[in-house]
């Protein structure tokens, strides 16, 4: 399930691509092969079917918006044909304020689409007020537990 992990991010003042790098770096050194995606440079959605995991850390900005320079990605991924995901495993972190009506609705918008093209959960989405050190240390950490635990299962089966 890990040999290519597909790690989006989408970040307008930098937390969400501070948190993906920290992300990429750990999954790297636990040894799993990840491809770091910045939505603000690839508004390309046709390598998502490729990846055998997908994984999303993505802030909110505005009234519920993503980062301006991502939006031409969500803008593809909202109006695409079902991109038949099949089961493929994701997992999403998204950054907001509490403050705002619309909280943390881009993180919430990655994965509702994802499991539209037929994506499918592997850890619940966790939604990060604006202090979200602990919330994503965690949510990495299950990460690596669930990959871990997958790994053993197929070494037992």
């Amino acid at each position: 399930m890990t040999d290519k992990i597909l790690l989006l991010f989408a970040s307008q003042t930098g937390s969400a691509e501070d948190v993906a790098h920290d992300v990429h770096k750990q999954l790297t050194e636990a040894g799993h092969t990840v491809d770091l995606l910045d939505l603000s440079l690839h508004e390309d959605i046709s390598n998502l079917p490729s990846a055998s995991c997908i994984l999303g850390v993505v802030s909110t900005w505005g009234d519920g918006e993503p980062p301006d320079d991502a939006v031409p990605f969500f803008e593809n991924l909202r109006e695409a044909e079902p991109l038949g995901l099949n089961g493929k495993p994701v997992a999403v972190l998204g950054l907001g304020d509490k403050g705002y009506d619309l909280f943390c609705e881009c993180g919430k918008e990655l994965e509702r689409e994802l499991q539209r093209h037929g994506a499918t959960s592997m850890l619940p989405r966790v939604d990060c007020d604006v202090w979200y050190d602990d919330d994503a240390a965690k949510w990495t950490n299950d990460l690596l537990n669930a990959f871990q635990n997958n790994s053993a299962a197929n070494v037992a089966a």
